[in-house]
């Protein structure tokens, strides 16, 4: 698996971490699950982070989104 599509993908579960936990904190109740699912995004960011062959800078980040797009989108 490229390392691209792992940092677009754990971008994409962390975006997926941040509804469920307004909904918690606005219900007033433990957010467990978007703890969880931060910490299963961060983890797969991080992996593709730390995996990407040259090193990558925060800048590249962008660039690596336009790139697994301009792969999925035809």
């Amino acid at each position: 698996m490229d390392t691209d599509l792992i940092l677009v993908a754990g971008l994409a579960v962390l975006m997926l971490s941040v509804p469920s936990a307004v909904s918690a904190f606005a219900e007033r109740r433990a957010g467990w699950t978007a703890l969880v699912v931060t910490v299963i995004g961060a983890g797969i960011f991080g992996y593709g982070w730390v995996n990407a062959p040259p090193p990558m800078t925060l800048a590249e980040v962008p660039h690596a989104i336009i790139r697994v797009l301009a792969r999925v989108i035809p």
